[in-house]
């Protein structure tokens, strides 16, 4: 379902806020918008991938299949996220399914339009860089987050980065509003289901967090930050 996009659908976009009323313009004209329902589907694995892409509403997970058919989500983006930025460069096959989580708003930017542009709006070629160097480092980061640091840092770093998110204030609990599975959890923490259950389990008696099927509360967000900056040892058995 598409809609018309208007400016200031880009200049919520946080790397858009400082562009010129005539850049924000160009890459409207250049755009479109989609708008998702849950589990609806943008983009198929092995698709020709034309244009970026950045979330205005809700939520979308990238889900990867492998030759038996088993699926695993490799990142979910939320509300001002960016992704797909290769597009500015040539066309080229994504990797992995890319579906909506809620009822969402993606909008799709051409990329071959973009690199016009960039000749002609020098700040948007650096805002480019500066995303592409901020991906770079976070896939650093998390190489360097698997290969040096405990199970229970990595995932507390991951709940705390879907709470900052897609967290919810409820009746004194931050409520994760996206479906995390276990396996999920496993996928995104470098580890295994079975470590991910034991933790879990721990954290819940400890008051931490809270679990049910696909979802998770933090209840001590204080807690889980001490996790995550190694100021508290949780001892997984």
């Amino acid at each position: 379902m598409h809609r018309q996009l208007l400016q200031q659908d880009l200049s919520v976009i946080a790397a858009f806020k400082p562009f010129s009323p005539q850049l924000l313009d160009a890459l409207r004209d250049n755009a479109q918008v989609y708008c998702l329902k849950p589990q609806e589907i943008l983009l198929y694995q092995g698709d020709v991938i034309h244009s970026f892409y950045a979330v205005l509403e809700g939520g979308v997970r990238l889900v990867e299949q492998d030759e038996k058919g088993t699926s695993v989500t490799l990142k979910i983006y939320g509300p001002g996220d960016i992704f797909g930025l290769l597009a500015v460069s040539g066309h080229y096959t994504h990797p992995a399914q890319i579906e909506a989580i809620h009822n969402s708003m993606v909008i799709a930017i051409d990329g071959q339009s973009t690199r016009q542009l960039v000749l002609q709006y020098p700040e948007l070629g650096l805002a480019i860089i500066d995303l592409l160097t901020v991906h770079v480092h976070h896939a650093h980061q998390r190489i360097r987050y698997m290969t040096a640091e405990r199970v229970d840092r990595r995932l507390a770093r991951t709940l705390l980065h879907y709470s900052d998110k897609f967290g919810k204030q409820m009746c004194g609990k931050i409520s994760i509003d996206v479906p995390l599975s276990q396996r999920d959890l496993a996928e995104f923490a470098g580890t295994t289901v079975e470590t991910i259950n034991r933790t879990l389990t721990q954290w819940n008696k400890q008051g931490i967090v809270t679990c049910a099927h696909k979802h998770v509360d933090i209840l001590d967000r204080e807690a889980l930050v001490a996790i995550a900056e190694d100021r508290q040892s949780v001892t997984l058995n």
